[in-house]
């Protein structure tokens, strides 16, 4: 196991100081993921920071109607900044997130957060980059929210889902993107139809293909 954990920081972390890397593998463990299996709930206990090494999870809140609303992508190298800032006040999650196909994680202790601030400036700027790249991530949901028409906001969720998946093909059906963007199915239907009209994309049964 401390081998492949190894492996999956050589690959994914680099940038992490051979000391740091050593602390990791003497307290992280790997976490195999399923597609679709509720990595972290709304309320859940944080107890854990998965660094993910391989797959793609999706990240969303959730209101008690089940609405959601899609905020950001996780994938290999990264981790989610949300669950930090969490793990740092009340100690429970206020987001969703699902593994959209088979995930690998490194969990390193909640504890360690703070711990390695001070001790390493990789982790220091590995932290603050993530807070950084996920804000930004949901000043973009709050300026489709606010200021997008419903088009944009689904051409540029199209966008995001094959720059994560690096792929064209997005592999959606159309409740499941209207559930995703806190819209209705004949909505997105109808506004897929228009971008298909214009060029933008290809509709077929379960998946949308996007023209560049």
């Amino acid at each position: 196991m401390k081998k492949e954990i190894e492996q999956h920081l050589e690959v994914n972390f680099s940038e992490f100081e051979k000391d740091l890397r050593e602390e990791i593998l003497s307290c992280a463990k790997l976490e195999f993921l399923e597609a679709d299996t509720l990595m972290m709930d709304i309320g859940q206990k944080v107890e854990i920071i998965p660094l993910i090494v391989q797959g793609q999870v999706k990240v969303y809140r959730e209101d008690e109607n089940d609405h959601e609303l899609f905020m950001y992508y996780l994938g290999p190298g990264e981790a989610c900044a949300i669950t930090m800032i969490c793990s740092a006040r009340d100690g429970y999650s206020k987001i969703k997130a699902i593994p959209e196909e088979e995930t690998i994680v490194i969990a390193v202790p909640i504890a360690k957060l703070d711990e390695w601030m001070p001790k390493y400036k990789s982790w220091y700027y590995f932290v603050m980059d993530t807070y950084q790249d996920r804000f930004e991530e949901l000043l973009k949901v709050v300026d489709g929210i606010a200021f997008h028409q419903m088009d944009e906001r689904l051409l540029e969720y199209l966008e995001k889902n094959a720059a994560a998946t690096q792929s064209n093909v997005i592999h959606r059906t159309h409740q499941q993107i209207a559930q995703e963007l806190n819209s209705s199915r004949e909505v997105i239907t109808r506004l897929l139809k228009k971008l298909e009209q214009r060029g933008r994309v290809k509709v077929n049964r379960n998946q949308i293909e996007l023209v560049n």
